[in-house]
């Protein structure tokens, strides 16, 4: 009985914490990382729009921080073809500009890009990593 308890326990616990960790965030903007990073202690110079276009996204801004650009882009995952395209992105952790790839971060329904120059990098990920 002891032994029953002890493995109900633990799966109970298991399943409590690992609904802690949400990547749920379809239902922010690319501008709501904004403020994010700014409670973090982040400056941010500008913001500005960028067309989601060139990576298949549905929008994007560039936010300048430690005077260098991160893009910042959104995909719509209640779209199976979005959903899809941030999956590979995930799984890949690059994109292709003109055959040339690029470093990314992903997390939930964004992609994030240009943090390997920046010398907020880590900061920046801890942001994006609580970007829910």
């Amino acid at each position: 009985m002891r032994i029953l308890t002890a493995v109900l326990l633990l799966c109970s616990a298991t399943f409590f914490l690992s609904g802690c960790y949400s990547d749920n965030n379809n239902y922010l903007s690319p501008r709501d990382f904004v403020p994010r990073l700014e409670e973090q202690g982040i400056r941010v110079a500008s913001v500005r729009d960028l067309p989601g276009a060139p990576f298949k996204a549905t929008s994007g801004i560039a936010i300048m921080v430690a005077g260098s650009e991160i893009g910042v882009y959104k995909y719509d995952r209640t779209s199976k073809v979005q959903s899809e395209r941030i999956a590979k992105r995930k799984r890949t952790g690059r994109v292709y500009i003109n055959g040339i790839p690029y470093p990314v971060e992903v997390h939930g329904s964004f992609m994030f890009m240009g943090l390997e120059k920046n010398r907020k990098k880590h900061d920046i990920i801890k942001v994006i990593r609580n970007f829910n």
